[in-house]
């Protein structure tokens, strides 16, 4: 780091190390970590719940349910790399980076006085990467004492990701339920100004500002709105964490946004990269885009926390994690569509309990309870055609899968045959083996597509109904009983494969044709795939 002019470095002192507002008071549960050349840098606390397992977060919707394809609502789980109580947290910037720190950091001709203050901007996320990394080599040999820890490993500063920015900017949860989400975290009654910057004269008159002089939203978090617009770690997709990545994500507006654009849920795609193929390409850098930082640690910290991962794991998994996006991803329809109905139900009463306490009038309660028991009265009839349907697709899985057996023991007869004529048959039956996989496996997607519960009580069904038979028949002793029990034994003893191939496949979603074969084959058959 070059050397500065004594009077450089108490400048900076005197404009990084003192309060820069009467709003940006400290608060007792600042974490402030020293950086170089005086400055310091705040962070606040943003809890998240769910407990303190390794796999403890909370769900929480992104987006805007009114707005476009650029802001769709999206369900997401979050969760912090620090325990603290019980719950997880991590830390987010309480103020976008300065001018001052990031020159600091990077070792560069200090601002002037007057503009150390401000969120540095015109920088490219590659010089965003470039201070995260200067920065926490400074960390770890000047604060690292400082740094929060995770286990045994300290923290490291990093961009926060889409999912991290919109919780804090949302207000986590420090404000009630309804106001997360809101547009803004702020009262109706309070005006955007007093906390925000944004374009015109009732607020940033179209100039970037000195960060933490407005007042901070209900985390304690400076001009998240406003002011510039700021990097995420994250790279852009429509849907969020699905589909086509592109550029990074950027979140909030900056000081030229209208107010009424000024919403949690704002966000745009930004591209590494600026120009033409005829002008040429530069590094995107623009003066109403800036940072701001989250302090971070690994999921995986040392040998203690792999094996308390490995431990929670299938708990989660069919626990509290069946519920959340990535189980849902490959979880039956009906349990894609009950999550929702159901998030539904709990968001129509909590906007019920805040009426209620406006003062809700008759009709509108009335209105409210309908809609309550209309969407209760859709589950219970989707309930009902996905029984009827599991009982019908499994009663078809189980057929199949003799069809599979039959065949299999065809081929086995004939594929050696000596004459031409069954040499025919050996391929045919090895047709027929190739087509019922393929159906085979269609009716197993399908049946994962329905309540597990469902579909099993529809094989037990099956199992019953087979019971039954044999039992009769035994009872019967006719002539033909003996062969009728042969083949109802038969049916009861592939049915157990039918269901155990359900079970595997609703369980890890992957086609096994060799497996399938083999296990409905005669011992020592080769599949004919």
């Amino acid at each position: 780091m070059r050397l500065r002019s004594l009077f450089g470095s108490l400048a900076l002192a005197a404009s990084c190390c003192l309060p820069l507002a009467v709003h940006a008071a400290p608060q007792d549960d600042d974490l402030v970590i020293s950086g170089p050349e005086g400055t310091r840098f705040v962070f606040r606390p943003v809890v998240v719940r769910g407990g303190t397992g390794p796999l403890a977060g909370q769900n929480y919707i992104m987006g805007d349910a009114s707005g476009t394809f650029r802001t769709p609502p999206t369900s997401v789980v979050l969760g912090g790399g620090f325990v603290s109580g019980g719950d997880r947290l991590f830390y987010i910037g309480k103020f976008e980076v300065t001018e001052a720190q990031y020159h600091a950091v990077l070792g560069d001709a200090m601002p002037k006085a007057d503009k150390a203050d401000l969120p540095v901007t015109n920088v490219t996320y590659f010089d965003a990467m470039r201070f995260v990394d200067a920065l926490n080599t400074w960390f770890y040999a000047h604060a690292i004492k400082e740094l929060p820890r995770a286990g045994a490993f300290p923290a490291f500063a990093r961009l926060p990701s889409e999912e991290e920015w919109e919780f804090a900017a949302r207000g986590g949860i420090l404000v009630e339920p309804t106001r997360f989400d809101a547009a803004t975290p702020y009262e109706e009654d309070e005006e955007l100004a007093a906390y925000e910057w944004f374009s015109g004269p009732d607020s940033s008159h179209n100039k970037i500002q000195k960060v933490g002089r407005l007042k901070p939203n209900p985390l304690g978090l400076h001009d998240m709105l406003g002011n510039v617009q700021e990097m995420t770690l994250s790279l852009y997709r429509v849907e969020y964490y699905q589909g086509r990545s592109g550029g990074f994500a950027a979140r909030g507006g900056h000081y030229l946004t209208p107010e009424d654009k000024m919403v949690s849920a704002l966000r745009s795609e930004e591209p590494f990269y600026l120009g033409s193929a005829d002008k040429g390409m530069k590094p995107n850098a623009k003066a109403t885009m800036g940072f701001r930082l989250v302090l971070s640690a690994p999921v995986l910290t040392d040998r203690n926390a792999i094996a308390e991962m490995d431990k929670a794991w299938k708990e989660h998994r069919e626990g509290a994690g069946a519920t959340m996006p990535a189980a849902l991803s490959v979880s039956s329809v009906d349990k894609q569509e009950e999550v929702p109905a159901m998030e539904a139900l709990k968001r129509l009463a909590r906007i019920r309990d805040a009426l209620e306490k406006a003062g809700l009038s008759a009709k509108l309660r009335q209105e409210i309870g309908g809609t309550e028991s209309a969407l209760r009265d859709m589950a219970k009839v989707r309930r009902q055609a996905d029984e009827d349907t599991a009982r019908v697709l499994s009663k078809i899985a189980g057929e199949r899968g003799m069809y599979l057996a039959t065949n299999l023991r065809g081929y086995e007869i004939t594929r050696d045959a000596p004459t031409e004529n069954l040499r025919r048959r050996s391929e045919q039956f090895a047709y027929n083996v190739r087509v019922g996989l393929e159906n085979y496996g269609e009716i197993l997607v399908e049946l994962a597509k329905l309540p597990r519960d469902a579909v099993l009580a529809g094989f037990a069904d099956q199992d019953k109904d087979l019971k039954a038979k044999l039992e009769k028949e035994r009872q019967d002793a006719g002539a033909d009983s003996e062969e009728r029990i042969k083949d109802l034994t038969a049916q009861a003893e592939k049915l157990a494969v039918t269901r155990s191939h359900y079970e595997r496949y609703e369980k890890e979603r992957r086609f096994d044709a060799a497996g399938w074969s083999k296990d409905y084959a005669p011992a020592g058959t080769e599949s004919p795939q």
